[in-house]
């Protein structure tokens, strides 16, 4: 194509600008949501791909099934898992056992709450390759006071100063040196470490730590043994105090190999009593699949939804797909409406592959004028939505490719469509396949509609599921209270008991504080405790069901007001112990009571402790609606989660800020080495949903543009439409034929092919609503209302569109279509 050729096809551009501006419209439009979305599923697929040898890392999950029927597959294991494999098999190059712990960090000038620390075995490393930016010797770890810390961490404790062998202290008094830092762990892992200490460190402090003082025995005698993974002890731990394990197989090992070998390994397990005629496998999970491929109980962290990310595959697709036929159609009246001046070519001596050169140019032009302008405004939807992601050069060259394969698309299907006939019939405006290429356009817009529709429709159920969730009756009241950590540096001190005495009789003295309450969870926070060997009182077979245990008090009923359906609440006591507990009504069930009332009294053992029911609570969601309600036993003591629990208040919300105040001012006095941070309960709770909004935002904005998308070719479609019949439109008007007459013959094929879409998009928006709420274990009815709403909004969307240039064809004076004639 040459420069005077080039100048003709800017200006067909600026003649027909309105349909060049549709069609660049829609084109940016589809490309920077595709962008978006790509950007958003490259990072969901990206996690823990990162490290250099994952393919080699598995973690070693847990299938426990109990002969008397229980059963739980966990992402946690026993303690022996991952060291007995590395014994048995020697494929494996090095394993590693690791366990979270909460804990406040503090240096001379400031505290750190909520650090993720990580007790592990000093073989990490070997596992999981990081880079190390400094190191005092061979030995990361060093020796018993030693840890090694991220590069941001260390930023955010010395700031830019070194910080090897800089000292913190943990909770409850625990100072440790920095021996080494290791690079960061990028946010796309299903782990997120600031801190590692060794379990040998654990051990040392465990054993010689002085509590009431707060200092370290040292103990220059003491010697860190393991037992043997053959022996009972490495099999004996409940599951909340479990470690996660992982292993790392050399290049010519095949995890098919060891799974093989699993069983004959535990076959040499001496294992306790009540693991003797259990069934234990392992699942080895590669490691770049934890993150949306796993959803076991105990995982790290709340886990991607695959299901979620092939959604948004599929929107990434219907959405370039709506934007390719929307523009294939605009193309082909295009180039309709210039087969004049291609057909004055033709017979001048122009070849057709000269006519389809120009074709192909005026398409490249569009397509990628339009990629290069939606690339800034996708960037900056990444930048505000997905702080985490990158938009890559790959995702550049993808995209590309598909404006590449667009451009031949809109090139060949018009030109095949309108050139296979004579250049002189095309000089006539004569087209012996018009009526075919109509009826394809007319493919095209229902298949466009039923798109949008679908995307409609699974917005507005999405919206439905979601308002279900946040206003269902979650059986305890959040609204009014507040809750934080309890102090972290009373952790294992022995005067818990009698400042936490002190703390609740000076909060609850002060106005606006009706209820005070600790606890080891809270509603929106996992239970992570779990009881397997509870035992009726007249029986040495335990229940055929796993209890989640909470530790409360006898405030914990009236604080979060929790229906009491029988018996009493819990007693105070002075030293916040005692054999009397509560259940939930799905405990009283599993324990085989069938009205709450039964269960009064009742007496059921764990371990070596016998224990009796004094009251039954009602049924209450104490995490998200995505799981069922788990059978609960809440002891009241003191017994926390790795030693950390929470502190609930009851408020009046209309003075939160006061309230705040004054409670930060005991706590201060009391726990001066913490600071007081306490969340909102149903605000936390609420958090718990935050990956489903996020979604729904996204399936909602890619919705609504498809629609803009679609409306905008129907435009075109309809002012294409109404040009081919303005003299009908003339002799009808001529004959007495009112607009409404008009209007309605115009926009009755438009309605038709709505009704279509609507048809063929229902069974399908049905299904896939039906899959995305496999998600929940409640959920509300697809009531037919979505459905109706959804094609009435794109009918009347449509309409509209389409009958602002119906009625200007229909009002125009017909002499002026037919004063040639």
């Amino acid at each position: 194509m040459n420069l005077l050729q080039l100048k003709a096809l800017i200006r067909t551009l600026l003649k027909r600008r309105f349909l060049s501006g549709v069609q660049i419209a829609g084109l940016v439009t589809g490309f920077g949501i595709v962008i978006f979305l790509v950007a958003k599923i490259n990072y969901e697929h990206s996690y823990d791909k990162f490290w250099n040898n994952h393919h080699s890392v598995y973690r070693v999950a847990l299938d426990l099934k109990h002969q008397d029927g229980r059963s739980s597959v966990s992402a946690k294991n026993f303690h022996g898992s991952s060291e007995l494999l590395d014994e048995e098999l020697p494929g494996i190059i090095a394993h590693c056992n690791m366990a979270p712990d909460k804990i406040t960090v503090y240096n001379q000038e400031q505290m750190i709450q909520d650090v993720d620390w990580f007790w592990s075995d000093t073989t990490f490393f070997s596992v999981f390759e990081r880079k190390i930016l400094y190191r005092e010797s061979a030995q990361l770890f060093g020796d018993v006071r030693g840890i090694v810390i991220s590069a941001s961490f260390g930023r955010k404790l010395f700031g830019d100063e070194n910080p090897i062998n800089r000292e913190i202290t943990l909770n409850e008094g625990w100072r440790f040196l920095v021996k080494a830092v290791f690079e960061d762990i990028p946010s796309n892992s299903h782990m997120k470490i600031d801190v590692l200490g060794s379990y040998q460190s654990l051990s040392y402090y465990m054993s010689n730590f002085d509590n009431r003082a707060q200092v370290l025995v040292e103990n220059p005698d003491y010697a860190y043994s393991k037992a043997s993974p053959y022996m009972g002890s490495r099999w004996r731990s409940a599951m909340q105090h479990r470690p996660y394990c992982y292993i790392r197989l050399d290049e010519n090992t095949r995890i098919a190999d060891v799974e093989a070998s699993v069983a004959p390994a535990l076959g040499k397990v001496g294992f306790p009593d009540n693991l003797a005629d259990s069934k234990i496998n392992f699942i080895f999970q590669p490691l770049a699949s934890i993150h949306l491929r796993s959803n076991l109980d105990g995982e790290l962290q709340a886990s991607g939804s695959n299901m979620q990310v092939n959604f948004l595959v599929v929107i990434c697709l219907v959405v370039m797909l709506v934007c390719f036929v929307n523009y294939l159609n605009l193309s082909t009246i295009s180039t309709l409406e210039s087969r004049k001046s291609y057909s004055i070519r033709l017979i001048n001596g122009a070849g057709k592959g000269n006519v389809f050169l120009e074709l192909f140019t005026h398409n490249f032009l569009l397509f990628f004028s339009s990629l290069l302008l939606a690339i800034p405004l996708a960037i900056l939807w990444v930048t505000r939505q997905l702080p985490d992601a990158t938009v890559s050069a790959a995702i550049f060259l993808y995209v590309g490719l598909a404006a590449l394969a667009g451009t031949c698309l809109a090139s060949l299907i018009p030109f095949f469509s309108v050139f296979r006939q004579p250049a002189y019939m095309l000089m006539k405006g004569v087209s012996h396949n018009s009526g075919a290429n109509w009826s394809g356009r007319k493919v095209l817009v229902v298949v466009q509609f039923a798109i949008t529709i679908v995307l409609l429709i699974s917005t507005v159920g999405i919206y439905k599921q979601m308002q279900f969730v946040m206003k269902e009756q979650l059986g305890f009241s959040g609204g009014q209270t507040i809750f934080s950590y309890t102090p972290m540096s009373m952790t294992n001190h022995p005067d818990i008991p009698l400042k936490l005495a002190t703390f609740r009789n000076e909060a609850l003295a002060l106005p606006g504080v009706k209820s005070f309450s600790a606890s080891s969870s809270v509603p929106g926070r996992i239970i992570k405790r779990s009881q397997e060997n509870v035992m009726p009182s007249n029986s040495d077979e335990p229940f055929a069901a796993a209890f989640g245990e909470v530790s409360i008090d006898d405030q914990f009923q009236d604080t979060y007001n929790l229906k009491l359906l029988a018996g009493e609440n819990l007693r105070q006591q002075s030293n916040w112990i005692s054999d009397e507990v509560l259940l939930n009504q799905s405990a009283a069930k599993a324990m085989g009571y069938v009205h709450p009332a039964d269960a009064i009294g009742a007496a059921f053992s764990v371990g070596d402790r016998s224990f009796k029911i004094r009251g039954v609570v009602a049924d209450y969601h104490h995490v998200s609606l995505h799981f069922p309600i788990q059978p609960i036993i809440y002891f009241q003591n003191l017994d926390w989660e790795l030693s950390v629990g929470y502190y609930s208040f009851h408020i009046d919300a209309a003075n939160t800020g006061a309230i705040a105040r004054d409670l930060s001012k005991i706590w201060k006095k009391l726990y001066p080495k913490d600071e007081f941070l306490y969340f909102f309960s149903d605000k936390e709770f609420e958090s718990q949903y935050r990956s489903d909004l996020s979604f729904n935002q996204i399936l909602t904005f890619s919705a609504l543009m498809a629609l803009l998308i679609s409306c905008l070719g129907l435009l075109s479609l309809a002012m294409f439409n109404t040009n081919l019949r303005v003299k009908e439109i003339g002799i009808r008007k001529v004959n007495g034929a009112r607009i409404s007459e008009i209007l309605t013959m115009l926009n009755k094929d438009f309605i038709k092919w709505v009704v279509i879409a609507f048809v063929i998009a229902t069974p399908i928006a049905y299904s896939a609503m039906n899959k995305w709420l496999e998600n929940f274990a409640y959920k509300t009815n697809l009531s037919w209302w979505i459905f109706a709403l959804a094609g009435l909004l794109a009918l009347g969307i449509a309409l509209l569109t389409v009958s602002w240039q119906s009625w200007r064809a229909a009002a125009r004076n017909p002499v002026e279509a037919l004063r040639y004639e």
